[in-house]
């Protein structure tokens, strides 16, 4: 049995006439009997008792009658429930990003696209790279802002945003008022680091070992607010990228010469199909009219 099927029976319910169904419902009579066949063949039962023309619920009619009309309903609202989900004026779109953009480029790309989408959803997804674009591979998210895709990943990736990495002491670090401060002048420093698990310790590892020497780790972690506090608090020092927006107990940042970007930008799954709202967003901020959505149903 089908939503068509139970839409016509419930139907027939109300108006116990066939040809008043069918006219009601746009159907003739003779496809409308037969889908009444079908439907009593599988449950083994008549539905309604026959008086010529008319038909009368009988008791297993009106049992299959109560289940019918709550499974349409709850089928109806699930249609709704989908439809607003998918819609791009309120739909939700499930956007993973990294810990270090949480602060800025998060608030910033969701306030500038509510700005021109009032009524659209986000729900946020924090994580690493790997786990970001395993999650876009899975469909567990649809979009991620993110560092480019490794070698491999099916992922299609649009740059947004680079981030200044920087040489992070604490304010008052014999070196921290050090004019042109190289990588090299902190080789003997204690290092707040990332863990190795991290996108940005390898990034890291591989800074120091172009500078000529490997970094004596005094904290790990894999919190990049963490590292933030304990070089802050003098426990070490590390290489963080430059917020675009500094607190009050932020470190004192200094560039790295040669400079040293870390790129940030959007990723999505090229062989997903999206929602309407996903690609809108996806076009919005990649300006890739490729992306395409579902079809209408």
């Amino acid at each position: 049995m089908d939503l068509q099927t139970l839409r016509w029976f419930l139907s027939l319910c109300e108006t116990e006439n066939m040809r008043d169904t069918a006219a009601i419902e746009g159907v003739n009579q003779s496809t409308l009997s037969r889908s009444l066949a079908r439907l009593e063949a599988d449950l083994g039962v008549e539905l309604f008792h026959r008086h010529g023309r008319r038909l009368a619920v009988n008791r297993f009619g009106a049992l299959f009658r109560d289940h019918a009309g709550r499974a349409v309903g709850d089928l109806e609202a699930a249609r709704r429930r989908i439809d607003a989900l998918a819609n791009p004026d309120t739909g939700l779109i499930r956007l993973g990003f990294l810990h270090s953009v949480g602060r800025w480029l998060v608030p910033e790309v969701l306030r500038d696209y509510r700005n021109v989408t009032p009524g659209i959803r986000f729900e946020l997804h924090q994580g690493f790279a790997r786990e970001l674009f395993t999650w876009l591979h899975h469909g567990d998210i649809d979009a991620a802002l993110v560092t480019p895709p490794p070698e491999g990943t099916d992922a299609r990736w649009h740059r947004l945003r680079e981030q200044q990495l920087c040489i992070a002491l604490a304010a008052d670090h014999r070196l921290a008022g050090t004019p042109g401060l190289a990588l090299g002048d902190v080789r003997d420093e204690p290092f707040i680091a990332f863990a190795r698990t991290t996108d940005l310790r390898r990034v890291i590892d591989g800074l120091c070992r172009e500078a000529g020497f490997e970094p004596v780790i005094a904290f790990e972690s894999e919190e990049i607010a963490t590292v933030r506090g304990l070089i802050g608090a003098g426990l070490g020092v590390g290489i963080l990228p430059r917020p675009a927006v500094l607190e009050h107990d932020d470190p004192v940042y200094r560039p790295l010469g040669p400079a040293q970007q870390r790129p940030i930008g959007l990723a999505w799954h090229p062989r997903a199909v999206p929602t309407a709202a996903t690609a809108r967003f996806v076009e919005h901020l990649s300006g890739d009219g490729r992306v395409r959505a579902d079809p209408p149903v």
